[in-house]
C-alpha cells in the first residue's frame, strides 16, 4: 500500500468537503466525513496515525475559521486528533489482576406495592483490584395477596448489602439495569460492591432478602472449568475490517444505525474509501463476500458480485459464521434458563476480561462481561474504526460465539455500565435448545482469545 497515495486521497477528500456549503452539515455528535475516512484508513492499517491527525486537524481548523461566530459545526467537539488518549501504562497492564467465582443463588426480595415481590438470581461475582460487581437477573416472582393490579412495569429492587467472614460489611449500588426484552419478565443487572473485598476473604453473605434471608458466595471456589487459548494475530490490513463489517451487518441487522447513518450507508462509504486508496480492488474476494451477505439482507453496497473478475468461487465462499447466521438468524427456540459461570480470560491488547454468566431466553442471549483496562466510547461501535465515535485509538474488540451444536452467535447490541467496566452483550440468534457449552471468541488488534464454558442450566423460574 502506497502511504503517499492514502494521504493524497484524504487531503483531496478534505478539499472537496471544504467546497461544500456548509462543510459539515449534520448536527449532533456524529463524526464528519473526513474523520470517518481517516478512521477507516487507520483501522485498515493503510495510513500513519500522525498523518491522519494532521489532515483532520487541518480540515477542522479550516471549517472553524469559516464557520459563523467561530462555532464548531456538526460533530467536531472533542476530536481524537488534537489530544489522542494515552495508552494505559504497561506496568499497570501487567499488575492488574482479575478474579471471578460463580454465584448460583436466588434471593427473594421483600414485598412491595400491592404485595408484589421480586427475586434476584445471582450469576457470578467478578473482581479486580479496585472494584467488584455481582451479575444477576431480576424479575417479579409473585404476590403475597390477591390484587387486581397488574405486575409493575419497573424492575423490582431492594437495597441489599453483604457481610464477609471477617465481619466486614459492604454496600451494593445498581450500576446497570438492562432494558426488559419484548414480552420477557426479566431485567439483567450489575450490582457494584463497595468497597471491593480484600484478598483472602473466604465468603460473602448477600442480603437481606424476604424475612432477612441471605445467600452465601464462596470466594474460595474454583472458577468455572473452561478451555482457554490465546494466539497472536498477524497484521491483516483491510481484510479483518471487512469481515468485522459483515459481522455487524448480520448481528445488528440492516435497520441498525451507526454514525448517524444506516449501517449499509456507512459500510458503503467505508468500501469507497478502501477502494479509493487502492487498499482493495472491487473484485477482491473479501469485498465480494461482504457484498454478497449484504445482498442476502436486502442491502445494496454499490458493488455488484458480478464484478468478481477472475476471483474463484472458493474464494467467495462465505465464512461459516455468516452462513450459520443466515440460516438461524430468525430462530426463536432458545432454552429458558440461567447459566452461572465465571472465568477470567488472558490479557488481550492490554484488556482483561471476565466472563460472568448468562441468561438465555427463546429470543436471545444476555451475556455478562467485566472489562478492566478498556473504556467504551458508547453502547454501539463494537468494531474498531466502525462505530459512531470513529476513534481508531479505541481498543474495540470483536466478539463471536459458537455453541456445541455448531450454531454461531454475533452481538446484536451492547450495554455499557459507564466507568465501571461492566458489559452486557446481547447475542443473536438464541442458543440452540440442545446446547451444553459455549465458545466465546474475542478478537483484538494483535491477538485472539478463545474460551469454552459449560452451560450448567439453572431454571429461570
Amino acid at each position: 500500500m502506497d502511504a503517499d497515495r492514502a494521504e493524497t486521497y484524504l487531503r483531496l477528500l478534505a478539499e472537496a468537503e471544504l467546497r461544500r456549503s456548509p462543510a459539515s452539515p449534520r448536527p449532533g455528535p456524529y463524526p464528519h466525513r473526513i474523520r470517518l475516512a481517516a478512521t477507516t484508513l487507520l483501522a485498515a492499517e493503510v495510513i500513519d496515525a500522525e498523518v491522519a491527525r494532521r489532515v483532520v486537524a487541518d480540515f477542522e481548523a479550516a471549517v472553524l475559521l469559516r464557520s459563523a461566530g467561530g462555532r464548531w459545526l456538526g460533530g467536531m467537539r472533542g476530536g481524537w486528533i488534537a489530544r489522542p488518549p494515552p495508552p494505559p501504562p504497561a506496568q499497570a497492564r501487567r499488575t492488574t489482576s482479575t478474579q471471578a467465582v460463580p454465584a448460583c443463588s436466588t434471593l427473594r426480595l421483600p414485598p412491595e406495592r400491592e404485595g408484589w415481590y421480586g427475586e434476584l438470581q445471582l450469576l457470578a461475582l467478578a473482581m479486580t483490584g479496585s472494584q467488584a460487581a455481582l451479575t444477576a437477573a431480576l424479575r417479579w416472582a409473585g404476590q403475597t395477596r390477591r390484587s387486581a393490579r397488574p405486575r409493575p412495569a419497573r424492575a423490582p429492587f431492594h437495597a441489599i448489602g453483604a457481610l464477609d467472614d471477617r465481619g466486614n460489611s459492604y454496600q451494593t449500588s445498581l450500576w446497570h439495569r438492562g432494558i426488559e426484552g419484548q414480552g420477557q419478565p426479566w431485567w439483567d443487572c450489575h450490582l457494584g460492591l463497595s468497597p471491593a473485598p480484600d484478598p483472602g476473604i473466604r465468603w460473602l453473605d448477600v442480603g437481606p432478602g424476604a424475612g432477612g434471608g441471605y445467600v452465601r458466595i464462596d470466594l474460595t471456589a474454583r472458577p468455572s472449568p473452561a478451555e482457554v487459548t490465546a494466539e497472536p494475530l498477524p497484521a491483516s490490513g483491510p481484510a479483518r475490517l471487512l469481515e468485522n463489517a459483515g459481522d455487524d451487518l448480520l448481528g445488528r441487522g440492516p435497520s441498525a444505525v451507526t454514525a448517524g447513518e444506516p449501517l449499509g450507508s456507512r459500510i458503503t462509504t467505508m468500501l469507497g474509501d478502501l477502494t479509493g486508496v487502492g487498499a482493495v480492488e472491487p473484485g477482491d474476494p473479501a469485498v465480494l463476500r461482504l457484498v454478497t451477505v449484504a445482498r442476502w439482507l436486502g442491502l445494496d453496497l454499490g458493488t455488484s458480485p458480478a464484478s468478481s473478475g477472475r476471483a474463484g468461487a472458493a474464494d467467495q465462499r462465505l465464512p461459516e459464521v455468516w452462513t450459520s447466521l443466515l440460516a438461524d438468524g430468525d430462530a426463536q427456540d432458545g432454552p429458558e434458563g440461567i447459566a452461572p459461570f465465571a472465568r477470567a480470560l488472558p490479557e488481550i491488547d492490554g484488556v482483561r476480561l471476565v466472563l460472568a454468566g448468562l441468561r438465555s431466553s427463546p429470543e436471545r442471549v444476555s451475556l455478562h462481561v467485566m472489562a478492566s483496562g478498556w473504556e467504551s466510547r458508547g453502547d454501539s461501535g463494537l468494531v474498531r474504526g466502525h462505530g459512531p465515535h470513529g476513534d481508531p485509538l479505541d481498543p474495540a474488540l470483536s466478539w463471536r460465539a459458537r455453541d456445541d451444536t455448531g450454531r454461531w452467535h454475533l452481538v446484536r447490541d451492547m450495554h455499557w455500565a459507564g466507568r465501571h467496566g461492566m458489559i452486557q452483550l446481547l447475542l443473536t440468534p438464541p442458543l440452540h435448545p440442545a446446547a451444553t457449552s459455549l465458545e466465546m471468541i474475542v478478537t483484538g488488534v494483535s491477538s485472539r482469545v478463545r474460551a469454552t464454558v459449560p452451560l450448567d442450566w439453572q431454571a429461570a423460574s
